[in-house]
């Protein structure tokens, strides 16, 4: 995976995702993204024309706070949750 900051300033980040699922991972990242009051925009969308690549944008409700934040709290809750899947997944085989 190779990520590229397209722009950056002010509450926003717009980033290009080369060399990934497109939809698995994204669609539950902005979904995550969406639950958090300090967000005001999250999406993503294929960008044929960047050889198949994600292009993911964020912007905060609050022009000082940075929107990677935002997304580093998005993916621990999707870790917390895959965690607590598989936990519970396991007992079941048992």
């Amino acid at each position: 995976m190779k990520i590229e900051v397209l722009k950056k300033e002010g509450g926003y980040i717009k980033l290009n995702i080369k060399g990934t699922d497109p939809h698995t991972l994204f669609n539950l990242l902005h979904e995550e993204l969406l639950k958090d009051p300090e967000v005001s925009l999250a999406g993503y969308w294929k960008n044929e024309s960047f050889y198949d690549s994600i292009i993911l944008q964020v912007r905060m409700i609050d022009e000082k706070m940075d929107p990677m934040e935002a997304i580093y709290r998005a993916l621990e809750r999707i870790r917390e949750k895959t965690t607590e899947f598989i936990e519970v997944a396991k007992k079941l085989g048992n």
